[in-house]
């Protein structure tokens, strides 16, 4: 089991489809069925696919941690193509959000104060954690941290290792680009304390695993798992 002493495994979860924000409106997939009920898949990506494109969400992390006064230039088209709350995105359907473009300018704010932090280091053992939740949630369009076997992040990443001072978990759904998945996680509409930006930011962490695949309902889903450290097992 992991070390609990210290920091303690905090969890938080996006759910956003098509767009870059947290608990956006979100959109089943063609044909999607509700959760427990078998329905035909909705994507097209291969395995290599999704190991890349968590690899990219992981790289594109350290990008934003390394840099996030930087960062913000990739959040700084979006306040003026806001219609209310919807956000008009160019050769995408328009996203319906609950904050609208205040959200984004706070983020944005937010990242240029933002002290730099070091870059996370690849897990193999917390990437494997979350491949696991990903495994377990996505064919039931699950939209939680505790798994259906009733695991938590904790006992997910202490089944390949041990993890030390302090575990965190993101989760974010929709058929989005590495890139479009941190913008999603930071600008984190409709979340209050802003958890996962915290998460991405907090320089405490120094070990980093993602894992993506298949989602029953929203096509998409990764996970996002972090350390302070983490001994390989």
């Amino acid at each position: 089991m992991g070390s609990s002493a210290g920091r303690v495994w905090v969890a938080a979860v996006c759910v956003a489809v098509f767009g870059s924000m947290a608990h956006a409106r979100v959109e089943p997939c063609p044909g999607g069925s509700p959760r427990g009920v078998a329905s035909r898949p909705c994507h097209d990506h291969d395995t290599t696919e999704w190991l890349r494109l968590a690899r990219d969400i992981h790289a594109e992390t350290n990008a934003l941690r390394r840099d996030p006064a930087a960062y913000a230039r990739h959040l700084e088209w979006m306040p003026p193509r806001f219609d209310g709350k919807l956000l008009d995105r160019p050769g995408r359907p328009y996203l319906r959000t609950e904050e609208g473009a205040a959200a984004v300018s706070e983020a944005i704010a937010a990242l240029k104060a933002a002290r730099p932090a070091g870059p996370l280091r690849w897990s193999r053992g917390l990437a494997a954690a979350a491949a696991d939740h990903v495994a377990d949630q996505g064919p039931i369009g699950g939209l939680e941290h505790d798994g259906t076997d009733r695991s938590d992040p904790d006992r997910r990443a202490s089944r390949y290792g041990r993890w030390i001072q302090g575990i965190a978990e993101n989760i974010a759904y929709g058929e989005n680009s590495a890139r479009e998945v941190v913008i999603q996680l930071l600008v984190d509409d409709g979340v209050p304390d802003r958890g996962h930006r915290n998460n991405m930011l907090d320089p405490h962490w120094g070990v980093g695993g993602v894992a993506c695949g298949p989602h029953l309902l929203y096509r998409q889903m990764c996970v996002m798992d972090y350390a302070v450290n983490y001994v390989e097992r």
